[in-house]
């Protein structure tokens, strides 16, 4: 019988040290220059205990129904308190809730590490940590963040808590205990290691391939449930694949300049923000958001 991907699955061992990732020039400012996974950063299962945290609700799925991140098809307006402005006018006005939705699951695809997507993401990660106490959950990532752009947005780095997963099946089991242990606010979650061992399944016909859309149904649901964001960071051929997200975005960069497309969002429409970085001044955002948290 399958096992549920929410099950801490058998055999799981720590990250190997001695894998050494050196970021790429285009890395962006967020990532460290520092290689390899840092020893402090928990693996799946040492994490568990700082995570997982007992029920307090015995009647799930009446709290279901109740979660303003539910989302129904005969109500597509925007509850308020589950949306924060991303910092982008330009992209909020394309948004139903004209903001990030912090209560589901939000997909970033890109070709590459490095082109905007951690700087299009900062502004609402520091607007929660400003006003919710919590995790904020760094699952998979491809390198090290770096702690001093994060201090300057106001996110302490003991906020951040790493998890270097060794298998996909605890890339998987991580991301949805983050959500459902109740002490996270956000939760960003790297899929490369789920997408190539999807494709080495597919490439050799086995028939029980690893379902990324079964994930981010999960994963949907958990933010849904537990009032969390859930930001998974994939590659840009995810857009053809089905997933249960509320919001889809695509960054593309096209001779020196980035344009996000709105591939998906839940009640509104498709669209194209061309240039999207200059419509906004992200170090004057930086420092604002570093001088509101000290306040």
């Amino acid at each position: 019988m399958r096992k549920p991907i929410g099950r801490k699955p058998k055999g799981s061992a720590a990250p190997a040290k001695d894998n050494v990732i050196t970021p790429a020039d285009d890395a962006g400012v967020f990532f460290s220059s520092s290689t390899g996974p840092s020893t402090a950063a928990p693996a799946a299962e040492d994490a568990a205990a700082l995570l997982t945290t007992p029920p307090t609700d015995d009647d799930a799925l009446q709290t279901l129904f109740e979660s303003a991140g539910l989302w129904r098809a005969n109500s597509l307006r925007a509850q308020q308190g589950d949306y924060i402005p991303t910092g982008l006018t330009a992209l909020d006005q394309q948004l139903p809730g004209q903001g990030w939705p912090i209560a589901g699951l939000t997909e970033l695809l890109s070709a590459q590490h490095g082109v905007g997507e951690l700087r299009l993401l900062m502004p609402g990660l520091a607007q929660l940590a400003a006003t919710r106490p919590g995790w904020i959950v760094w699952i998979a990532p491809p390198y090290l963040p770096n702690a001093p752009a994060l201090m300057q947005w106001g996110i302490a780095p003991d906020r951040v808590l790493l998890i270097h997963p060794r298998s996909a099946p605890d890339v998987a089991w991580a991301a949805e205990q983050a959500l459902v242990s109740g002490t996270c606010i956000a939760m960003l979650l790297w899929t490369p290691l789920l997408e190539s061992v999807r494709a080495r399944r597919a490439k050799r016909g086995e028939r029980r391939v690893l379902s990324l859309s079964q994930l981010t149904r999960r994963l949907q649901l958990a933010a849904a449930t537990h009032q969390c964001w859930a930001v998974a960071l994939r590659d840009r051929a995810a857009r053809r694949q089905p997933s249960a997200a509320m919001l889809r975005l695509l960054i593309e960069s096209e001779q020196g300049r980035r344009h996000l497309h709105v591939l998906k969002a839940r009640g509104g429409r498709p669209a194209v923000i061309h240039d999207f970085e200059a419509d906004v001044d992200l170090d004057a955002m930086m420092v604002a958001a570093a001088r509101g948290n000290a306040d």
